[in-house]
């Protein structure tokens, strides 16, 4: 099968989230696994473009990408002319296309070209069409929705969602297309057997014995890490040493407010930012973590952070904003509550004051991840649904990606729901 999936942005261009790495990798698996993929993107990197080859193909990790150069870089519609003019004369090439963009240019190029030529695509919504995300510059999207951004997914054989959550705000919308739900993914292998080799510790002179609370992500107003530094100093009253590690770049310029609050619950010696680090650090920083934090008061994306969490071992508290928060709790490897600060400090004090309990999470995240979420599972998912969708115009009814009867890492006698 020949594969077009145009992005507005792809790796290196980490600074943008989770869906970076994970469409990479889905690609490259899809490669791995005999498909012909082919990636048309640009060279965004929010600022300062990445210093790749434009207009022609490049090997990145097994996959073809061609980068095309921004026009007006800096602007988030992600303008780019020749992308444009890539996807018009070459979606004949292929037998379908994914679309992993709504509100950049490309999808209006993608979308007409295909309609042209009768090659079948898929719109990769990636969370924006979640309520939240509707919401951001609610004015312009709701236009741009309305008048053209509709009409484009409305002629897509099918919209691909990452969680039964955004499946069903993408259903309320009234898109006519159907749905269907392949999770993100993660190369379990490569987090599996993560060495500890104590860096964050050391930069911030953290004892080896301590606790590390780690929040991973953006550091915006919405992801509430007011609530992770409110957690902190409650979990103060236990009888050991333990620290928050803030791990992202600093978006809304935050740190001097969180500094002052941790300065007034009497624990700003135990707060530390480590502004954005490149992925190695970032799994190393997991390695180090003792229990993820994720208090995002807003509908996530699915929840990568978490999902790497679970990866290397480590157990996850989220809100019930955080998807696969969802499918952790069943698992018996993380716990959902409300994005309060009464219950995040609750639920912290009653997980850290359990260390044989933590392990046992860890581990169930790591089966879980395993079992469910790693790259060549999901892969596989995803490759059948596209075979259906080139051969019969649909996808398939369903993925087999149902948590309610398929997440089985442990039984209910022994997977605790709540600690």
């Amino acid at each position: 099968m020949r594969i077009l999936s145009v992005c507005s942005y792809y790796k290196p261009a980490y600074v943008y989230g989770g869906p970076v790495p994970s469409v990479a990798s889905l690609c490259e698996e899809l490669v791995r696994g005999g498909a012909q993929v082919t990636v048309f993107t640009t060279n965004a990197n929010r600022g300062a473009p990445l210093d790749v080859p434009l207009q022609e193909p490049a090997d990145v990790d097994g996959v073809t990408v061609w980068y095309f150069p921004l026009v007006l870089n800096g602007l988030s519609y992600f303008y780019s002319p020749s992308l444009a003019e890539a996807v018009s004369a070459q979606v004949p090439e292929f037998d379908l296309v994914v679309a992993n963009t709504l509100w950049g240019h490309a999808l209006i190029p993608t979308a007409t070209a295909c309609a042209r030529f009768q090659v079948p695509y898929v719109v990769a919504v990636h969370g924006q069409l979640n309520p939240w995300a509707l919401a951001k510059k609610g004015l312009k999207k709701s236009i741009y929705l309305n008048v053209l951004g509709r009409r484009y997914v409305n002629h897509a054989a099918a919209i691909h969602c990452t969680d039964p959550i955004e499946a069903e705000a993408v259903q309320r919308l009234g898109f006519r297309p159907p749905t269907f739900v392949v999770p993100f993914a993660v190369h379990a292998s490569s987090y599996s057997n993560i060495q500890k080799h104590g860096n964050l510790r050391r930069q911030f002179g953290i004892p080896d014995h301590a606790y590390v609370l780690l929040f991973l992500g953006r550091i915006t107003q919405i992801k509430r890490p007011d609530i992770a530094v409110d957690t902190l100093g409650a979990v103060q009253s236990l009888n050991r040493e333990i620290h928050l590690v803030l791990v992202g770049p600093d978006e809304d310029e935050l740190m001097p407010r969180l500094q002052a609050q941790a300065r007034s619950l009497g624990c700003h010696n135990k707060l530390h930012f480590t502004g954005l680090l490149k992925k190695e650090a970032v799994i190393s920083a997991l390695a180090e973590a003792s229990l993820l934090l994720m208090p995002s008061e807003v509908q996530e994306n699915f929840g990568m952070a978490a999902l790497e969490a679970m990866a290397v071992g480590v157990p996850v508290l989220v809100s019930g904003g955080v998807p696969v928060g969802r499918w952790a709790q069943m698992a018996g490897a993380g716990r959902i509550v409300a994005c309060t600060k009464d219950a995040f400090q609750q639920a912290a004090l009653e997980l850290l004051s359990r260390s044989e309990q933590l392990r046992i999470m860890g581990r169930r995240g790591q089966d879980l991840v395993r079992e469910h979420f790693d790259v060549s599972v999901v892969a596989r998912q995803m490759l059948a649904q596209y075979q259906a969708i080139v051969t019969t115009g649909r996808p398939l009814p369903r993925t087999g990606f149902d948590f309610t009867s398929n997440c089985s890492t442990n039984s209910s006698a022994d997977r605790p729901g709540a600690i």
